[in-house]
């Protein structure tokens, strides 16, 4: 070997003997804060590897990758589910290479041997059930009303690959979704299948409840105005052609001018331009269609510079609990945005169904805003320390607050963090929305749900034809895994990292 080839694997060697000291003490820290929390057992070791790849992630390693690969060495791109192990592996392999060690028994062994992505796939099946034999990915579907009338149209929805039936209780009442979980048991055992029953508790999501306007079909267009309000008796139609009304806006005054709304996940953005005491004038600066856009009730509302706080559970939520616990495989839960929020669902459980009963509720926390990202290793620990827990990327609103191109970077990262902590992901929102909606898919949607892949379960929205956009999302992942486990990924470093000790380390 030449002495500038002999040189650089001792500084990589000795970089890499830093790193790991580095990550091992810091995650060491960062894992004992958490510690006292961490009541079920089963995470213990999730959350350590979590703290050791957050240390290590506050890192840009971007360049050292590339080192490493150019030495046939593992460059960390899949570090994530055992991060320690990934890194006394690489050390022991350079002190090889350098001469520092003579063979592998010579270099010390970490006494904690992290599962990997084997303890990440038992919590998934512990949760969403056992994947059908031929994909590893599940399928959730979200149950229109036809599901409480039609017991064979739930057959063929299970015999066609959904794996878990989604019961969304923002729309219908309790009568409509109790047939519906009666349906789905009889269709269970006609269609000799399993499937997991899912209720999604509705949040304190901001919507439209009602449009004020002369036209019978109101349409925004780009640099069209429209009032704003929480008053349902504000109705000065001659200044205002179209009064979008929201009860919810009374809990926050913090729209000033220029604060950014947003409507039906990105459908529609404005800025607000002025301020009246019954609420604010909003500008429209982009829509989705050059013609512009049906303006309807029970759209959603968001407002990405605006800080507000709600409720995490309205009294509608805590009556709808009530049936879901009794029904319910998997609870899911909205607009969750830090540890108090999960504080106050977890604490709610106990009451209701007793402390013992409420840590063996599997938990779904759906990550829907910007906050929730930055939060979401606390997010994590504070449900999965108490709860079976899995995460679910909600793209629209998500989208809606961080932008586009933001979304795409945030999805990967949410990936990252839950593998680390071995939590499983549910992938959602307008995963081949046109294909169910109008049974063509498009080649956007396509590469969109080979992506979703990566995920332990993938969500489709119901529509006109949902059966057919089954039979699609099945083959699509059949062949997806065929050619993808996950991927390699370049490691600069992660703001979500960093918020966990405050200033990084170079």
């Amino acid at each position: 070997m030449k002495e500038k080839e002999w040189n650089e694997l001792q500084s990589l060697y000795q970089e890499m003997q830093a790193i790991r000291q580095a990550v091992y003490q810091e995650g060491n820290a960062l894992y004992e804060e958490w510690e006292p929390g961490i009541s079920r057992t089963s995470f213990q070791l999730s959350g350590k590897n979590l703290a050791y790849y957050l240390a290590l992630r506050r890192r840009d390693i971007r360049p050292l990758q590339s080192r490493l690969s150019k030495w046939g060495l593992s460059s960390l791109g899949r570090t994530e589910s055992k991060v320690l192990q990934q890194l006394d592996a690489i050390v022991r392999n350079l002190a090889l290479m350098s001469g520092e060690i003579k063979q592998l028994d010579d270099y010390p062994k970490s006494t904690e041997k992290f599962p990997g992505r084997k303890k990440l796939a038992t919590e998934a099946n512990a949760l969403l059930g056992d994947p059908p034999k031929h994909r590893t990915t599940r399928i959730m579907v979200t149950l229109p009303e036809q599901a409480a009338e039609d017991n064979a149209f739930l057959v063929r929805l299970l015999d066609r690959g959904m794996d878990i039936a989604r019961i969304n209780c923002a729309h219908d009442d309790s009568t409509v979704w109790l047939k519906m979980v009666e349906n789905l048991r009889e269709a269970q055992k006609t269609a000799g299948k399993n499937c997991r029953i899912y209720f999604d508790i509705a949040g304190p999501k901001i919507r439209v409840d009602a449009v004020i306007s002369e036209k019978e079909k109101p349409r925004l267009k780009v640099g069209d105005l429209f009032f704003l309000s929480a008053d349902a008796s504000f109705k000065d139609l001659k200044h205002y052609p179209i009064i979008v009304f929201s009860e919810s806006l009374n809990l926050f005054d913090e729209l000033k001018v220029d604060s950014p709304v947003i409507l039906d996940d990105g459908v529609l953005e404005g800025r607000v331009v002025e301020q009246k005491p019954q609420g604010v004038v909003v500008q429209v600066g982009k829509v989705a269609k050059p013609k512009g856009i049906r303006v309807k009730a029970q759209k959603g509302l968001n407002f990405p510079e605006s800080t507000f706080r709600m409720p995490i559970l309205t009294d509608k939520d805590r009556e709808d609990l009530l049936v879901a616990e009794k029904e319910a495989d998997i609870l899911g839960f909205s607009f969750v945005r830090g540890s108090k929020d999960i504080a106050v669902i977890q604490k709610t459980l106990a009451e209701q169904v007793g402390s013992e009963a409420a840590v063996a509720i599997p938990l779904v926390i759906k990550i829907e805003t910007v906050e929730a990202v930055n939060h979401l290793p606390e997010l994590i620990v504070a449900a999965a320390s108490k709860n079976p827990l899995a995460i679910m990327i909600a793209r629209g609103d998500l989208a809606a607050e961080a932008g586009f191109l933001r979304l795409s970077e945030l999805q990967e990262e949410i990936l990252w963090i839950c593998e680390a902590a071995h939590i499983p992901v549910i992938w959602s929102t307008q995963v081949l929305e046109n294909m169910v909606k109008t049974g063509v898919p498009t080649r956007a949607e396509m590469s969109d749900a080979t992506m979703a892949g990566q995920a332990e379960c993938v969500m489709l929205n119901k529509g006109e034809f949902v059966e057919e956009g089954i039979t699609l999302l099945d083959a699509i992942l059949v062949q997806s895994q065929q050619n993808r486990s996950k991927k390699t990924a370049q490691l600069r470093a992660l703001k979500i990292a960093k918020k966990a000790w405050g200033k990084p380390k170079k």
